[in-house]
């Protein structure tokens, strides 16, 4: 008997709550780039003024892809570090909601007991990761946040 054999049966329902569980911190991610892309465009506005017009909006980025999203949040953040961690999460995430439940399923469509185990580890890896970048892009939006909701003291 090995180790694997030893560990608990997979249920069905339980491993598909976890992978919705770590889709929905996925989805997380989107909106807090979302939120930093519509914050960002806002501040543009206030310091242009009258001077020109601005009319980007988050809104232009609603339905934009997270591959899209990132490369907006590129063009607006010097953070090149956190835009390697989002391209690197984007690909896990895409293997996530392409393949992962494919991927724990056998040829009759039951879950596979082995790989399901094996996915749960990188499953826990996906939620634990998008909180910390949920919070590093939240993070980097308060850097300018201040003159955003704030006028200048003179």
């Amino acid at each position: 008997m090995t180790a694997d054999d030893t560990r608990p049966h997979v249920k069905d329902n339980d491993f598909y709550l976890e992978v919705a569980h770590a889709l929905s911190g996925c989805q997380l991610i989107e909106q807090e780039l979302k939120l930093y892309i519509t914050e960002a465009f806002d501040l543009v506005r206030k310091c242009v003024g009258n001077q020109m017009s601005f009319k980007m909006s988050g809104e232009d980025y609603a339905d934009s892809s997270l591959e899209r999203l990132i490369e907006t949040f590129k063009k607006l953040s010097n953070n090149d570090s956190l835009v390697t961690e989002l391209r690197q999460f984007k690909n896990e995430r895409n293997f996530l909601s392409h393949k992962g439940i494919t991927h724990c399923l056998d040829y009759e469509g039951e879950l596979f007991q082995s790989t399901a185990r094996e996915f749960h580890d990188r499953l826990v890896a996906i939620q634990a990761e998008a909180q910390r970048l949920r919070t590093a892009i939240h993070e980097e939006a308060n850097k300018f946040r201040g003159h955003l909701w704030f006028d200048a003291i003179e």
